[in-house]
């Protein structure tokens, strides 16, 4: 289809050359059969004219002389043509033949150029027929071959699902014949598990029992002990107490500016060592000279080596008891 277009342009470009040439060939043929075929030159000699001129002045007076005379008739020479008028003649007839010999050749040559033209676009139309011949075969081949791989890949898609679709109850078979067996595994392990959770619970509440049985004989001796130790740490502590306030009593310097019956209630904290840890007016007498006395007096006691034996004795009486306590000092008449 693309080689149609131009060499049909073609064709058409040089017939109208063709036509042209034709046309303009016809043209001149036409002027040149209009134009007269020979044309007659002839020239004259100036000095033959003039002789010929007294010649023929002479011959007439020849003539009437011989007229006079009755001479014999004189026969005229018939004047032939100059050569000059040949030449030209025979060039204008060479040139007519060398113009129908260009005008023969030119009709030839644009005859042999449409002659070759109509091969060309003639072996062209051949060559289009050929082409879509060879087309329309590879066509019908391409159609066959399509035809021959759909119908093998048809076969093969169809025996690969028949493959797939076998492949598949397979799987599900095994994953059936899989899921019941974990299935028995699970119920199994789940009857382990809880034969092994139910014995670990028995132990567990066994233990427990134990323990429990265990621990409150050892609370019951524990409390025991403490009653004993705090039975011993109150018979001590009794004294201890005493021990403490003659103590703090004999470093107290009582002020002479306090008035009579001022009370301090003070709070004492001691170490296990029986150290002294601080001293805390809980309760003001309203003299802070007094107060002060109060809290400078125990801090002079610094420590009670008799708390830490009741602390070896029992610590939870310590803890609870001596720990922390309070003392009232009060100041009263002396006698």
């Amino acid at each position: 289809m693309s080689y149609i277009l131009p060499v049909l342009l073609a064709f058409l470009l040089h017939l109208a050359i063709a036509v042209s040439l034709l046309y303009s060939q016809w043209n001149s043929l036409e002027q040149s059969r209009e134009m007269p075929r020979h044309i007659k030159a002839q020239l004259f000699d100036i000095k033959k004219l003039s002789t010929t001129t007294k010649s023929e002045q002479n011959t007439a007076k020849d003539v009437n002389l011989a007229e006079e005379k009755k001479p014999e008739p004189v026969v005229e020479k018939k004047i032939e043509p100059p050569k000059e008028d040949k030449k030209l003649e025979q060039l204008e007839k060479e040139k007519q033949q060398k113009l129908l010999q260009q005008q023969k050749a030119e009709k030839e040559r644009l005859q042999k150029k449409q002659l070759k033209t109509e091969q060309r676009k003639l072996e062209q139309e051949k060559l289009k027929k050929e082409l879509q011949q060879k087309k329309a075969e590879a066509k019908k081949q391409r159609d066959i071959e399509s035809k021959r791989k759909l119908a093998a890949q048809k076969k093969t898609e169809q025996e690969q699902q028949l493959k797939d679709q076998k492949r598949k109850e397979a799987e599900t078979k095994k994953k059936l014949q899989q899921k019941q067996a974990e299935k028995k595994a699970a119920a199994a392990k789940k009857r382990k598990q809880e034969a092994v959770k139910k014995k670990k619970l028995l132990e567990q509440k066994r233990k427990k029992a134990e323990q429990a049985r265990i621990k409150a004989l050892q609370q019951q001796i524990a409390d025991e002990e403490q009653y004993a130790a705090d039975q011993i740490a109150a018979e001590m502590a009794t004294s201890v107490v005493d021990y403490i306030n003659n103590v703090i009593i004999r470093l107290w310097n009582r002020p002479q500016s306090a008035p009579e019956g001022a009370t301090a209630v003070v709070r004492i904290r001691l170490l296990p060592s029986g150290r002294v840890d601080g001293v805390e007016v809980i309760q003001s007498s309203g003299n802070a000279v007094f107060d002060r006395s109060a809290e400078q007096a125990v801090w002079k006691a610094n420590a009670f080596p008799k708390i830490a034996e009741i602390y070896e004795t029992s610590p939870a009486y310590f803890n609870r008891e001596l720990r922390s306590f309070t003392m009232i000092f009060k100041k009263v008449s002396t006698f």
